[in-house]
C-alpha cells in the first residue's frame, strides 16, 4: 500500500451534532416533581426533544437534554444545572473491525486523550449504538484544532455534515499520546489516576429495542426510572445504576440483572457480554465539570490492554464498564498504573 492508502485505510471522522445539551442533577427526594415532564419528554411523541438520557446513581438523578426539553423543565432549588453549553461528539474509523475492542477504547487514542493533553474538559456518555464525547460549545474551535491531521472533521447544520479542517497538529505523530509530562531523565511520564475508584459488583447489561416498540416497554421503564426505592436492598458492595438515553432515535438502557428480570423475554436486544462497574468519584469527591483528563487517565492503561470499555459521565461521578471477564485484569491494569506513577513522583 502507499502511504496515501494506508492513511486513507486509517481515516477517522468526527461529527459534531447541532445539539446544544444542559446537564442537570435532581435531588434524589425531588424526583416526584419532574415525573410528569420527564414521561413526556422520553415517551410522547410529540415532545420536541431530541436528545435525552437519564441515568439514575445513589448519589441523584442527572438528566442530559437538549434545548427542546430544558425548557420543559421545572425550574426549582431541588435542581441543579450546569451553566455551560455542551455539544456531543462522535468519532468513527473505517480501520475498526468487530473483532477489536470496542467503546470508549477505540477512540481513547484518537479523541479522549489529545483533548484531555489539550486542556479540554470532556462528558462521557456512551450508550447501546455508539460513544457520544460532550464538550463545552466555547471549546469547539479547540476541538478541532487539537486534532491530528488523520481526522476529517464534520460539523452538523441545518441537518447537513459539512466538511470543515482540523488543526492537524497535536497528536499528528501518536508519541505524545497518553502522557502528560517528560521526567527529568526525559524519559515519557504515564498518565497519573489522581481520583479515588472501586469497582462495585453489580453485573451490568447494555440494551436497546426498536424505538417503534418503546411503548411496550413504557410501564417497565417508569418503573425503573421513578419507582427503584420499591425494588428492596441491593446486596454489599452493590450500587443502583440505571440509565436509559433517546438520542436520534436510537434507545439505549444500562440496566442491573435485577431491572432486567422486569422486562419480559426477548423484548429487549442484550448485550451478551454482562459488565461490572468502576465508579470513579462520588458526591463527596465532586469530580466537577472544569477538571480535564479525568476520562483519559482510566481509559489510558485500559486501551494499553486492549480492553472494551463504556463510560457514562453523571454529574457527580463517572462509571467505567468494564467486560466482567476482564474484571480483575482491568483492576490491576489500574493499580499498576497507580504505582507507576506513585513510584515515579517518590523518585524525583
Amino acid at each position: 500500500m502507499t502511504s496515501a492508502q494506508i492513511l486513507e485505510a486509517n481515516a477517522m471522522e468526527l461529527d459534531i451534532f447541532d445539539h446544544h445539551l444542559r446537564i442537570c442533577s435532581i435531588a434524589k427526594h425531588a424526583i416526584p416533581d419532574v415525573t410528569h415532564c420527564l414521561v413526556k419528554l422520553a415517551f410522547l411523541k410529540q415532545a420536541s426533544c431530541k436528545f435525552f438520557s437519564f441515568t439514575e446513581t445513589c448519589d441523584d438523578y442527572t438528566l442530559v437534554v437538549d434545548e427542546q426539553g430544558f425548557t420543559e423543565l421545572p425550574q426549582n432549588d431541588s435542581m441543579k444545572i450546569m451553566g455551560d453549553v455542551w455539544v456531543p461528539l462522535r468519532m468513527s474509523s473505517s480501520a475498526f473491525t468487530p473483532s477489536e475492542a470496542v467503546g470508549i477504547t477505540k477512540i481513547a487514542r484518537s479523541l479522549i486523550i489529545p483533548l484531555a493533553d489539550a486542556g479540554i474538559s470532556v462528558y462521557c456518555l456512551s450508550t447501546y449504538q455508539t460513544d457520544f464525547v460532550l464538550v463545552k460549545e466555547v471549546d469547539i474551535n479547540r476541538v478541532i484544532e487539537c486534532l491530528p491531521c488523520s481526522v476529517q472533521v464534520f460539523r452538523e447544520s441545518s441537518g447537513e455534515h459539512v466538511s470543515v479542517s482540523s488543526g492537524g497538529q497535536a497528536g499528528a505523530s501518536g508519541d505524545s499520546m497518553g502522557v502528560t509530562s517528560v521526567n527529568p531523565s526525559g524519559a515519557l511520564s504515564p498518565r497519573s489516576i489522581t481520583h479515588k475508584f472501586s469497582a462495585l459488583q453489580n453485573k451490568l447489561y447494555i440494551a436497546s429495542i426498536n424505538p417503534d416498540s418503546l411503548h411496550l416497554i413504557a410501564l417497565q421503564l417508569i418503573e425503573n426510572m421513578f419507582y427503584s426505592s420499591s425494588f428492596g436492598e441491593l446486596d454489599e458492595n452493590q450500587e443502583r445504576f440505571f440509565s436509559l438515553s433517546l438520542v436520534k432515535g436510537d434507545v439505549s438502557i444500562v440496566l442491573d440483572s435485577h431491572s432486567l428480570s422486569r422486562f419480559a423475554p426477548n423484548t429487549l436486544f442484550v448485550s451478551n457480554e454482562s459488565w461490572r462497574m468502576v465508579k470513579i468519584g462520588d458526591s463527596t469527591d465532586d469530580l466537577g465539570f472544569d477538571e480535564c483528563g479525568i476520562v483519559a487517565q482510566m481509559s489510558d492503561p485500559i486501551a494499553d490492554g486492549h480492553i472494551s470499555e463504556y463510560y457514562i459521565s453523571t454529574f457527580y461521578s463517572d462509571h467505567m464498564f468494564i467486560p466482567e471477564s476482564a474484571t480483575e485484569d482491568v483492576l490491576q491494569l489500574l493499580i499498576n498504573r497507580q504505582k507507576s506513577c506513585n513510584q515515579q513522583v517518590n523518585t524525583r
